[in-house]
């Protein structure tokens, strides 16, 4: 995640209720779990005394207080496991409080509303600890670059611009209808697998989730059914991975053969999952 800094500080973008959210449906899964397992749970506690270098263990219902001998060992762990399960249920309920209280009391502030709240004289004069996402994203959108030479390709997106595919038009106008920010043909410096020298790849498209301010880069490979394409399709995978680009994390991709055209509605999905 992208971090911004003003005079050697640095703060990321705050996700700290989503994350309380989200341990909170956790504990409360794991609650109920142990709710349950002590309603099935036998009656009474167990309460343990050692006698002459013997551990010896009792039961415990009400005021009446019996032995349990060697031969009741499922009992003593259904007993034993009853008194755990109650301890941690304890302090789940404990952590759930603490979470609950989170949530209600915390209110996040990143510095954007109070940067926005003061007049544009005065903004011209600041260093904001944190830029707001639209302006962010402007000026990551507007970044200039040298991609690869383009011409005429009869082939525009919804933004007007030439493209090399059906499928690379598909791909930024699903971008471009969730408003996630994108770079066609970025350059991008990956180690080659074979040596250690770095060759630049232009990738298809290199996105911006603007709520995160992490970039991904989108590969697109078109011709999967053609045996060449295919093996230098893995080296490229390859050289990703070996520059830190990984599926899921900062990579995105998407194939497609002659037989199986790309899918909309997976692109769509895709670009949800990691770029909104």
């Amino acid at each position: 995640m992208n971090m911004v800094k003003m005079e050697g500080c640095s703060f990321s973008a705050d996700c700290i209720l989503s994350q309380a959210q989200k341990r909170i449906d956790e504990l409360q899964q794991v609650i109920d779990f142990l709710q349950k397992q002590l309603e099935k749970a036998p009656e009474g506690t167990l309460y343990g005394s050692t006698s002459h270098s013997q551990l010896q263990w009792q039961r415990i219902v009400g005021t009446r207080r019996s032995y349990l001998s060697g031969g009741k060992t499922k009992l003593i762990k259904a007993l034993a496991q009853k008194k755990y399960n109650a301890l941690l249920l304890e302090d789940f309920k404990r952590q759930r409080r603490a979470l609950d209280n989170l949530i209600k009391s915390y209110v996040p502030q990143n510095g954007e509303k109070i940067y926005m709240s003061m007049g544009e004289r005065w903004r011209q004069q600041i260093v904001p600890l944190n830029i707001p996402d639209a302006e962010y994203a402007d000026l990551w959108q507007n970044l200039h670059y040298r991609g690869k030479s383009i011409g005429n390709t009869g082939l525009l997106t919804a933004k007007g611009e030439y493209v090399r595919s059906k499928s690379e038009i598909i791909v930024a106008d699903v971008l471009a209808s969730l408003n996630v920010p994108y770079r066609y043909e970025f350059p991008h410096e990956l180690k080659s697998v074979e040596s250690s020298r770095s060759v630049s790849v232009y990738s298809d498209f290199t996105c911006l989730n603007v709520r995160t301010r992490k970039e991904f880069v989108w590969e697109h490979f078109g011709m999967m059914d053609d045996a060449d394409y295919a093996q230098n399709a893995v080296v490229k995978i390859e050289m990703y991975q070996n520059s830190g680009y990984f599926l899921g994390d900062n990579l995105i991709i998407t194939m497609e053969t002659h037989d199986k055209p790309l899918n909309s509605q997976m692109v769509l999905n895709l670009a949800k999952k990691y770029l909104v």
